[in-house]
């Protein structure tokens, strides 16, 4: 005996006199449509037996997501520094703009770098700007305090932020994984015989991170020998903080530094030491440090690429807003051998030379 014929999209769309598009669109909450008309087509379903065909919706999922939709074609990445080119100055950023800029071209976005001050304008004009020009996908470059306020209609947006805004942190982030980086620097030099490992760090970076480089360096600090002392973390915020950080390598003779300070190479060469023979410094972010120096590779342009694809999503589920639970991507950083550390070959564990 045959099976009656199955409801399709075809009969509720000629049930209810709509196209089948409004039909598939109404059974999916697309916010385009009235919530009466949503509800009406759902009514018709459950009334005439509707049930989805699983391997054809899955079939139009995967030819929707591997399309761009033509109202959202454009998405922005939205910085706020002072200047517009202060951001894009560092080396960073455009690692992170040109894995950014390589992803979206795949799906076939167009990404634009946009300045929320260009031309004096409010955080509510330049939403109404990024309205007027149809853009609904915004990925938001680090902001240049992490208490910096950009006040958007974020209501209007998908949106994903790079590294995570103190007053933003309920939209999709991607960062370094802060922790895991700061472990495989200890690693790496525990790996070289050092054993006196310090850590110096600006309190605005500090707060860029929410302490994990502090607290992951204290729990691996805790995992030495009682024998070994440990160091204190130093935190700068002055100006010139060359003579504090000079005063700390005095004070605790470390062997070696883990740092993202640019005044720390500068304070240890004050001192008449030697890099590395002297003492050894890993960076926690070689690509905005000085040429040469070792320490962790965070891959920013992975981090361009994994916001688009957050973004992606987004926009195709039309999710826009904060997320009612903060949630992110964290990227792992690797090692990058440069001339601040020394080889493990060449660790003979003779103490480093300090003055007095």
């Amino acid at each position: 005996m045959n099976s009656p014929p199955s409801t399709t999209l075809k009969h509720i769309a000629a049930h209810l006199d709509l196209s089948v598009a409004a039909v598939s669109m109404a059974l999916r909450d697309h916010a385009s449509l009235p919530a009466a008309t949503i509800a009406r087509v759902k009514r018709a379903a459950l009334k005439l037996n509707y049930t989805p065909n699983s391997a054809g919706s899955a079939l139009a999922a995967h030819r929707q997501q591997l399309r761009v939709r033509r109202d959202f074609s454009v998405i922005a990445l939205v910085s706020n520094w002072p200047t517009r080119e202060e951001w894009l100055r560092q080396a960073s950023a455009q690692r992170l703009l040109a894995g950014a800029t390589a992803r979206a071209r795949a799906y076939g976005y167009e990404l634009q770098h946009l300045w929320a001050r260009a031309d004096g304008m409010t955080a509510a004009r330049f939403s109404r700007v990024l309205t007027s020009r149809g853009i609904r996908g915004l990925i938001l470059a680090p902001l240049a305090q992490p208490d910096s306020r950009l006040d958007l209609a974020w209501e209007n947006f998908s949106t994903v932020t790079i590294e995570r805004p103190v007053r933003y942190d309920h939209f999709h982030h991607v960062l370094p994984n802060y922790s895991a980086d700061l472990r495989l620097a200890w690693t790496r030099l525990r790996e070289r015989g050092y054993t006196r490992i310090g850590l110096v760090i600006e309190t605005t970076m500090a707060e860029r991170v929410a302490h994990q480089w502090e607290a992951a360096h204290a729990f691996e600090q805790s995992r030495d020998s009682p024998a070994i002392a440990p160091i204190p973390t130093l935190i700068v915020s002055e100006t010139n903080p060359s003579p504090t950080i000079g005063a700390w390598l005095r004070q605790h003779r470390p062997d070696a530094v883990i740092s993202r300070c640019n005044d720390v190479l500068p304070a240890v060469a004050g001192l008449q030491l030697r890099v590395p023979r002297d003492l050894g410094y890993a960076s926690l972010n070689v690509v905005d440090d000085a040429p040469g120096v070792s320490g962790i590779l965070q891959h920013r342009d992975v981090m361009g690429a994994a916001a688009v694809d957050a973004l992606h999503a987004l926009l195709h589920r039309n999710h826009r807003g904060p997320h009612a639970v903060a949630q992110g991507t964290q990227i792992d950083g690797s090692w990058h051998e440069g001339r601040t550390v020394a080889k493990p070959s060449r660790r003979s564990g003779a103490p480093p030379r300090h003055p007095a």
